[in-house]
């Protein structure tokens, strides 16, 4: 993108009554997946001795969780970028201390002395110099946390919530949609949609496959016939596995499978989308950049993409990304959207969609920091705050007191 196509940012500085520069960044790691221990590396699978692969060289088994320590949610990072005015502005990004690390040695040193207005000619910097070994994964989670700090700023700045910088007529009362296994749970507490994780994949056979119907099925009689079932499979299927699975739940009615095979195979994701009927088959929590839903989308190998504002890019590349998708129909629901910074792009998002969030928990495992981070929608609903910015301020001590580890 060329600096005179900066349309969203020459905006905002026509309604920016001062200027501000950046003096300082700081990160935080710290652990928002309150189940798993940051020391836990490895959730489920197998890794030797399964090398079984499709034809087309994609492996179909022995997939793996990560939890470590630069993973995405035990590796959350806080970013807080401080201007010469003594404002400062917060971005949820990812990859712990590898992230933390490739902002210190180097993303940094392209933001500093640099006005927050400019963020998406500074995106496209840090995406340029950081692209002989980013482009995805660590790399853009990084970059994410520094631009959605950025936007935090230019919001503050305004004196307006993010959503005003971009439209005139935002959804500031969301519905929301619960993702967990207790979805009987979620629904008695109103909501009208749940999606539940399938942990069996192809590694664990026919017995696996049993189990999970058993688990559809159980979650269908749960909630009742009114509310929308989706399910999460996280790259552990093929295709034949997928196909299999949707005949065999046809009568359960779901709204999507999700991620159901491994990310890079788009031919076989187009072969569902077109195979797979009224079901939709989505996908793109774990796309990056308009780059790489741009291929998504040309392979038409989405009903529906989901892309993560803390890991794709941030919001404006995130808008960018629904922008697109919508030209094509395609709409843009976003992974974990039920956060400060998820929700104020939800509430500017071209078509209709429900924002994701992770409960409720009868446990009550979340801390201090997490429920910050995660809003809590109501009567199934969320409701953007109209402070300025994303409406985030954090306080010091608190971060200090959830942070995992530091360099």
């Amino acid at each position: 993108m060329k600096s005179n196509e900066h349309t969203l940012t020459a905006t905002w500085k026509t309604r920016a009554k001062t200027r501000h520069t950046v003096v300082g960044i700081r990160t935080w790691h710290v652990n928002l997946n309150p189940r798993a221990m940051p020391t836990l590396g490895f959730a489920k699978g197998g890794l030797q001795g399964q090398t079984n692969t499709q034809t087309s060289g994609f492996p179909t088994t022995g997939h793996v969780d990560w939890r470590g320590p630069f993973a995405t949610q035990a590796g959350a990072l806080i970013v807080e970028i401080t201007t010469d005015k003594g404002l400062k502005g917060y971005g949820l990004g990812g990859g712990g201390l590898a992230g933390a690390l490739i902002i210190e040695k180097h993303l940094q040193y392209f933001v500093h002395g640099r006005d927050p207005l400019d963020v998406e000619e500074i995106w496209e910097l840090m995406y340029h110099i950081t692209s002989i070994y980013g482009r995805r994964g660590v790399v853009i989670y990084a970059l994410s946390g520094i631009e959605l700090a950025l936007v935090d700023l230019c919001g503050k700045i305004v004196d307006a919530p993010v959503y005003n910088l971009v439209t005139n007529t935002p959804c500031l009362k969301i519905p929301a949609y619960a993702t967990g296994a207790d979805v009987g749970y979620y629904a008695e507490n109103g909501f009208t949609a749940t999606k539940i994780p399938l942990r069996n994949g192809l590694a664990e056979g026919e017995a696996g496959f049993a189990e999970n119907l058993e688990m559809i099925h159980a979650a269908r009689d749960a909630i009742g016939p009114e509310v929308q079932l989706m399910t999460d499979i996280y790259l552990r299927w093929d295709v034949d596995y997928t196909r299999r699975f949707a005949e065999a739940t046809s009568d359960v009615h779901l709204k999507w499978i999700e991620e159901p095979i491994p990310l890079d195979d788009y031919a076989g994701m187009a072969q569902l989308v077109r195979e797979v009927q009224p079901t939709w088959i989505v996908s793109g929590e774990h796309e990056f950049t308009r780059y790489g839903f741009r291929e998504l989308l040309r392979w038409k190998a989405a009903d529906m993409i989901q892309p993560d504002i803390s890991w794709a890019g941030g919001f404006t590349e995130c808008l960018r990304i629904a922008r697109e998708a919508a030209e094509l129909g395609i709409p843009t629901w976003l992974h974990q959207a039920g956060t400060p910074w998820g929700l104020h792009l939800t509430a500017c998002l071209p078509l209709p969609c429900m924002a994701e969030t992770f409960g409720p928990s009868r446990e009550g495992v979340e801390n201090e920091l997490y429920r910050l981070l995660r809003p809590a929608p109501r009567d199934g609903f969320f409701t953007v705050s109209d402070a300025p910015g994303f409406g985030v301020d954090i306080d010091e001590t608190l971060l200090d007191a959830y942070t995992v580890d530091r360099l």
